[in-house]
């Protein structure tokens, strides 16, 4: 039979929770990714401690490459089978879009190495100035 602990109700929004008050703003940091290496910060400026900035180094992020976008009717769509070819506006040589989890990060170019492609980083977008 379960435990007969009296159980009680928390009634917690997020917004009653702070978080952002337990946590550093990551634009707030002085700190630049180049003045890193594995064994810490080197650039005199920089405000966060050695182990937050490895522990900012092992997050993983996703790169996604967008060759390009196109869009079909229904009825096109419903008549792809297998080996059908979907032409796409872009050209052999066109740069494509980088994006980091989602964002607009640069843009780059398709490479091929060994029978495995790549992209070569052409252009990095700066951040606007806020």
């Amino acid at each position: 039979m379960a435990d007969d602990k009296p159980t009680r109700d928390i009634d917690v929004s997020i917004e009653d929770m702070n978080l952002q008050d337990e946590l550093p703003d990551l634009d707030d940091l002085d700190l630049d990714l180049n003045d890193l290496d594995d064994d810490g910060i080197h650039s005199e400026h920089a405000t966060a401690p050695a182990s937050s900035v490895n522990l900012l180094k092992s997050i993983p992020v996703d790169i996604t490459v967008e060759v390009a976008r196109k869009t079909l009717i229904l009825d096109e769509l419903l008549n792809l089978k297998s080996g059908s070819v979907v032409m796409l506006e872009k050209h052999e040589g066109d740069p494509v879009d980088i994006k980091i989890n989602g964002t607009s990060f640069g843009t780059g170019e398709i490479v091929s190495k060994n029978g495995q492609y790549g992209v070569r980083l052409l252009s990095i977008i700066k951040k606007p100035n806020q």
